[in-house]
């Protein structure tokens, strides 16, 4: 079986983290790999994955996001949304290399691939953002990033992955309960 990656990183809040140590604290991590706090796409992710957190950590699950934004921007965002998640500081993107987390080319390649259903699914997240008053933030890292997913037991063991083609090639909230075994 495949293994993750171990690194250490910092959160708003905490430094020097280990990935390692902190996958042990559940039987289940998911690992997501978002842009930045300020794009306003991933502050829909984090709130919805932070309304479903319940129904993870009843299945004794966890979630650790990676975002480019600097500790300062995620306290901010941990505060105004109530996200009771860690949220992994990574401004320098040095983490996605690890996981082979890539960039599109330019904003094409984020659609590229997009079918109807997914156009659809983006532009209902999209809709619930600006309903719930959501806005662009500050620009701090690849706008291009494409986002990507890793299941990881406490052993290190990665259960499953996704790496998107394309912006809305994920699983939204609790669609990610759906890949627990």
């Amino acid at each position: 079986m495949k293994k993750a990656v171990d690194f250490t990183f910092d959160t708003a809040s905490e430094q020097g983290l280990v990935l390692s140590e902190e996958v042990k604290k559940a039987k289940t991590t998911f690992l997501i790999f978002l842009r930045y706090y300020g794009c306003t796409s991933c502050q829909v992710d984090l709130m919805d994955l932070a309304k479903e957190y319940g129904k993870f950590t009843a299945r004794d699950a966890q979630i650790l996001v990676v975002l480019q934004s600097k500790p300062e921007i995620l306290a901010k965002g941990i505060d105004a949304q109530g996200i009771p998640f860690k949220l992994i500081s990574d401004p320098e993107q040095k983490l996605y290399p690890l996981y082979d987390v890539k960039a599109a080319e330019g904003y094409e390649g984020m659609r590229d691939g997009m079918t109807e259903e997914m156009q659809a699914k983006f532009a209902a997240k999209m809709e619930r953002g600006k309903a719930a008053g959501l806005a662009h933030g500050e620009y701090e890292g690849n706008e291009f990033q494409l986002p990507a997913y890793f299941v990881i037991d406490a052993d290190m063991n990665i259960l499953a992955e996704h790496r998107a083609k394309n912006m809305a090639d994920m699983p939204i909230g609790a669609e990610y309960l759906e890949l627990l075994k």
